[in-house]
């Protein structure tokens, strides 16, 4: 079986933007990606609009939380398939640090997207929309691991076999 893509959501305090993107990656498409964020310097605590951002309909709030990126580079770390940046700070961060061969991706979000509580709103959306375009490029189909054997017509009789697996 495949298992799940692993991306790392990288930014300097890891308390809004990667927060904000984990949070979307997880809720879109958790079925094929394990999201995580991390900070160059974490903050205490996630932003509050952040999380007010988020609040309605997302249920994996209890996992976001400020963390280093030193995390993901331990001897236990799991091994990430992609490292997205999102501030000049992070871009800076050497992929090689990271288990693996992750594929590093930048994304740079206007300068509204930084700084004050009105402009997470706007940082909101424009990571919605580069996570929404992550999954169309990213996303990798499961493996059919179930193979029916073609029938083209049946008696009443086989069908019955059939389907009590005899």
């Amino acid at each position: 079986m495949t298992r799940k893509q692993r991306v790392l959501f990288l930014c300097r305090d890891n308390a809004t933007l990667s927060i904000l993107a984990e949070a979307l990656l997880r809720e879109l498409d958790g079925l094929h990606f394990d999201a995580f964020s991390a900070g160059l310097e974490p903050a205490d605590r996630v932003h509050a609009a952040a999380l007010g951002e988020l609040r309605h309909g997302f249920s994996s709030l209890d996992l976001l939380n400020p963390k280093s990126w030193l995390e993901f580079t331990s001897e236990w770390a799991p091994e990430m398939d992609f490292v997205v940046t999102l501030c000049d700070e992070s871009a800076r961060v050497d992929v090689r640090a990271f288990h693996g061969t992750p594929k590093l991706r930048h994304w740079t979000l206007t300068p509204s997207a930084h700084g004050a509580t009105h402009a997470i709103e706007n940082a909101f959306w424009q990571i919605l929309k580069r996570v929404e375009d992550f999954i169309a490029a990213e996303r990798r189909p499961w493996p059919s691991s179930l193979k029916l054997p073609a029938v083209a017509s049946c008696t009443t009789d086989a069908c019955d076999l059939l389907l009590s697996g005899q």
